[in-house]
């Protein structure tokens, strides 16, 4: 998760210098879906690695938002 936050930081700067949303609606949608069908692979709940994933998103979007800028 450090090394997630540190490129998210790395990403959102990036973003700001080409004028791209930090949210991607469609993005996150199939990412999302793409987890779901890796974790049930490995016999996970699908909505339980959804509910897991999303809560990594939302703190990946609100550093983007916050610290970044």
């Amino acid at each position: 998760l450090g090394r997630r936050r540190a490129l998210v930081l790395r990403l959102a700067k990036a973003k700001k210098v080409l004028k791209i949303p930090i949210h991607d609606r469609a993005r996150e949608t199939a990412l999302v879906e793409r987890v779901k069908r890796l974790g049930k692979a490995k016999r996970l709940n699908p909505e339980f690695v959804e509910v897991v994933f999303r809560l990594v998103v939302m703190n990946s979007k609100e550093v983007q938002y916050h610290e970044a800028l």
